[in-house]
Formats: C-alpha cells, sequence, structure tokens
C-alpha cells in the first residue's frame, strides 16, 4: 500500500494485536526488482501480464494477475495509458530475501521496469491487522463488507488483494503523465486509480474495500492526523496509522468519485502535468478545490 523510501520506518508487532516500533533505516528498494524476481528461478504465468510466484500459489497468482490486467485494460481503454508492469507473488522467505525495505504483507510496487508485490499468504500483516480491528468496526462498515459477500475476517484478508489495483495506481499515474510532488496526494491518486476500476467493473468488491477502511475509521485513534505530517513521516506514522491515513483518503476518492468518475483523472493530468511546477501544501488543496470542490473542507478535517 505504499512506495517506501529511505524514511524512519516503524515495524508493526501483530502480537495481540498491539504495535512495538523499532526505528531504523531501511534499504533503499532496487531499480532492477524485476531481475531479481526472475534471478529466483520461480514459476510464472503470462497473458497480458507476466507474474511470478511461490510454488503452491499458482492459483491465487493467476487470480490477481487477472484482477490487474483488467484494470489496465480498462484504463488503456479510457486513458490511452499501458503502463509496463509484472507481478511478484511471495511467501514470507522469499519476500524477506527481496523486500527488504518493507515488512511482509505490506504490498507496493517498485523497479524500471516496475514489479507490483503481493504476499502470497493470509498470514501476513496487513490482514492481520484487519483482524484485530474486527470488535471495534461500526455495523455500517459490516454491511459494506457483506454487501461485498464477506464477513470481517475473510474481507480483511481478501482487501489486500486489492491493494494490488492501488499498486497499479502508482504506475498508471506516472505513465499518464501526472506529477505531483506530494506524498499524501500520491497515495491518494493510487486509491483514485483502482477504486475508479471497482466501482466501474466489481460493485460488490468496492463495497468490501469501502468497509474494511471505513473499519480503520470506526476503530484506529491516530498519533498522527494532519496531511503535513503525512508529508513529512510517511510510514514513519507506524503502519496502523498509515492505513487510517489510507482510509481518510479513501473517504475523499470516494466522494470525488461519485461526482467526477474517471474523468477526474483527465483534469488533473491538465492541472498536474509532467514538468509542471512544484506547488506548496496549501496550493494544491486550492487548486484540487477548483477541479472538485471538498478537498478544503475534508483537509481542514484531517487538522
Amino acid at each position: 500500500m505504499c512506495r517506501s523510501r529511505l524514511v524512519v520506518l516503524t515495524f508493526a508487532s501483530m502480537c495481540g494485536g498491539s504495535f512495538a516500533t523499532a526505528q531504523e533505516r531501511p534499504p533503499a528498494p532496487p531499480t532492477d526488482l524485476l531481475r531479481q524476481v526472475r534471478a529466483l528461478g520461480l514459476p510464472s504465468s503470462t497473458d497480458r501480464l507476466t507474474v511470478y510466484y511461490d510454488p503452491g500459489h499458482e492459483a491465487k497468482a493467476v487470480r490477481l494477475r487477472t484482477l490487474i490486467q483488467d484494470a489496465m485494460q480498462f484504463y488503456a481503454d479510457s486513458l490511452g495509458v499501458a503502463p509496463e508492469l509484472s507481478i511478484a507473488v511471495l511467501e514470507r522467505p522469499n519476500w524477506d530475501r527481496l523486500i527488504r525495505w518493507q515488512p511482509y504483507g505490506i504490498p507496493g510496487v517498485e523497479g524500471t521496469p516496475a514489479v507490483a508485490f503481493l504476499p502470497a499468504t493470509d498470514d501476513n500483516l496487513a490482514a492481520n491487522d484487519a483482524l484485530s480491528l474486527e470488535s471495534q468496526v461500526s455495523d455500517s462498515a459490516r454491511r459494506l463488507v457483506a454487501a461485498g459477500g464477506h464477513g470481517w475476517p475473510s474481507a480483511s484478508r481478501r482487501y489486500v488483494d486489492y491493494v494490488g489495483l492501488h499498486e497499479l495506481g502508482h504506475t498508471l499515474v506516472k505513465a499518464y503523465g501526472i506529477q505531483v510532488r506530494s506524498m499524501w496526494f500520491n497515495e491518494w491518486l493510487a486509491t483514485y486509480v483502482g477504486y475508479s476500476w471497482l466501482r466501474a467493473a466489481r460493485p460488490a468488491d468496492a463495497r468490501l474495500w469501502e468497509g474494511v477502511l471505513q473499519g480503520y475509521r470506526d476503530a484506529v485513534r491516530p498519533e498522527h492526523r494532519s496531511l503535513e505530517a503525512f508529508d513529512r513521516l510517511y510510514f514513519g506514522v507506524g503502519a496502523q496509522n498509515y492505513v487510517w491515513y489510507q482510509a481518510r483518503f479513501q473517504q475523499s476518492v470516494q466522494a470525488v468519485h461519485d461526482m467526477n468518475g474517471v474523468t477526474f483523472l483527465r483534469r488533473v493530468k491538465e492541472a498536474f502535468p509532467r514538468g509542471g511546477s512544484p506547488v506548496s501544501r496549501d496550493d494544491l488543496l486550492k487548486r484540487l478545490e477548483t477541479l472538485a470542490p471538498g478537498f478544503l473542507p475534508w483537509a481542514e478535517g484531517m487538522k
């Protein structure tokens, strides 16, 4: 769910659902991640995309490949953009061998050409953390995941797959030519890409996604709330606090999508083209407010 850089990373321990922190500077993600994935000698499956996977996880790998490549086709048709991307579905040992900057179960995308990496097993940080919130989520969040055909435990595991669409979003935004030097808005845009496709093609899965992230808004009492803190600390806000931010981004994404659909991405490209001048956080919000009213009061609520 994040694109890690050299930041102070707060790792999470899932013992009893609590978070123990250990601060260290993680290694930089490699630019040749695809070469390193191939060097593992993993089986692979190719359709329009290639997915590499640990043995025993072909069914999940093909399901994730289909999910992501169908979303890519949607954006090739609607925006005329088709980024180069491969997928790696890894068990913990190979994850720890390659993805040393990010704990097992937090999906991401890195490298040139890009590789989206996702956990092969349900016993992972993202799923386990969502599971730990079950007693604290609202009835409305439970109704949303039920509309997606799941109870809270299965939704907690399944939503991690949809983070792959968020990682596609990072790659697509770059390929489309949108350039915004803002950590929070880059994460917002990646979610917009994934969510827009879910709304168009898999509305029940969109409800599941909404429900799990509403559960984070229900249950988490964040130490950090502001956009300024997110831009400054990024994943250093702590793993659960980080997903709370993603949940607040989703809240805004949904409101903007309800009014604009995928056409909002075209407006963002016009407003923030590749090679454009940097803008301050306040100017970014003011410009976004002209594109889709509601950004300013939403950001005010993040303080």
